[in-house]
């Protein structure tokens, strides 16, 4: 009797403790910014597929879904011009901004991120939506408004 339970409990503790942790989903926080030229977004992911992987690589932000629709890319990555590698259970951090044009100034990395991301995205005001995928695992949405006003010419900054 004795020697079953200490089986049983043994089995137990040995499957519990080799429970293998779930990926996490990446983090998609709203960035504020004065230069970004259109809404920015901080993304935060971990790297939970075993290997190490350049802060550069094409896993991180892989893909953006706008309003439940995934977007091809266009527009570059801009990074601090030297990638580290991210090994397993590290975050990846990148700043993703959808410009609405392609002229203004794109600011390097900071607040800790390898890469920025700045694709041109034109925008309808209103109410959208974006998740962002790191490896096979997508963010849940993050709702977000955009307005398209503008202003007046001649009017002084506040």
């Amino acid at each position: 009797m004795h020697k079953t339970l200490l089986a049983l409990s043994l089995v137990v503790s040995l499957t519990w403790s080799g429970t293998a942790q779930s990926p996490a989903k990446p983090r998609v926080i709203p960035l504020f910014s004065m230069i970004a030229n259109g809404p920015a977004f901080f993304v935060e992911c971990r790297n939970d597929d075993g290997a190490t992987f350049s802060s550069g690589a094409r896993q991180w932000a892989s893909s953006l879904r706008l309003d439940g629709e995934v977007l091809q890319e266009e527009g570059g990555r801009i990074g601090p011009g030297v990638t580290v590698d991210v090994a397993p259970g590290q975050t990846w951090r990148g700043i993703v901004v959808l410009r609405q044009s392609n002229t203004g100034y794109f600011p390097a990395v900071k607040f800790g991120a390898m890469v920025r991301m700045s694709p041109i995205v034109r925008l309808n005001e209103g109410r959208h939506t974006l998740a962002i995928r790191c490896g096979e695992m997508w963010s849940d949405d993050v709702e977000f408004f955009w307005e398209n006003e503008r202003r007046p010419l001649g009017a002084l900054p506040e």
